[in-house]
């Protein structure tokens, strides 16, 4: 078929606007296609006594509604450190069960660090660690943001995961954990799985 020069010049202007626009929502979502939007899902957990943790899940349910599972109190395995030194994380899975961005927090009497985890995909594409910025004091705590560029959104405009990681310990020694993760686009079936020890 044979088009017209200015038909061709509007078609490549369609395609350039196609392109350029984030990936659709659907193309990550899992079978049912349901975007949920932006997502802020915040917890706080009691720490457990030395030699345990406490972790909790929370589901976006099929609503695009967050469900938080039951606090969960399991022992650790290993032998414990003396003086003790806390961890709190915060791990987003996709509905498929991949781990797509972590953040967790390790603080004790002389020293804080943090590690972070993205899942990358083959072609040098997926998730990455954009920025990160820390809090010390009573309250110790990082903010990781997260940004995804690959297979789902070719722009790295789409997806963000902005994971925050605290604990405070008291005077008397008692110690807290909070976590928070904000989602730009949520899906169905995404779970945030949290906690201290």
């Amino acid at each position: 078929m044979q088009r017209s020069a200015p038909a061709l010049g509007a078609a490549a202007l369609a395609l350039a606007g196609l392109l350029a626009a984030p990936a659709s929502p659907a193309s990550a979502s899992g079978p049912t296609g349901q975007g949920c939007g932006q997502l802020r899902i915040d917890d706080s957990l009691p720490m457990p006594s030395a030699g345990h943790h406490a972790r909790r899940s929370v589901v976006v349910d099929g609503n695009c509604q967050v469900t938080y599972g039951r606090v969960e109190i399991a022992k650790v395995a290993g032998i414990m450190a003396e003086p003790r030194a806390y961890r709190t994380f915060s791990d987003m899975y996709d509905c498929c069960n991949i781990l797509m961005t972590s953040l967790t927090t390790k603080t004790d009497a002389a020293s804080s660090t943090y590690d972070t985890h993205v899942n990358r995909e083959p072609w040098n594409a997926g998730w990455t660690v954009q920025d990160v910025a820390r809090t010390a004091g009573a309250t110790v705590g990082t903010r990781a943001e997260f940004g995804y560029r690959g297979i789902f959104d070719p722009t790295g405009r789409w997806y963000h995961n902005t994971h925050e990681t605290f604990v405070t310990v008291a005077a008397d020694g008692t110690a807290t954990c909070r976590q928070s993760v904000v989602l730009r686009h949520a899906f169905i079936g995404w779970h945030w799985e949290h906690g201290c020890s």
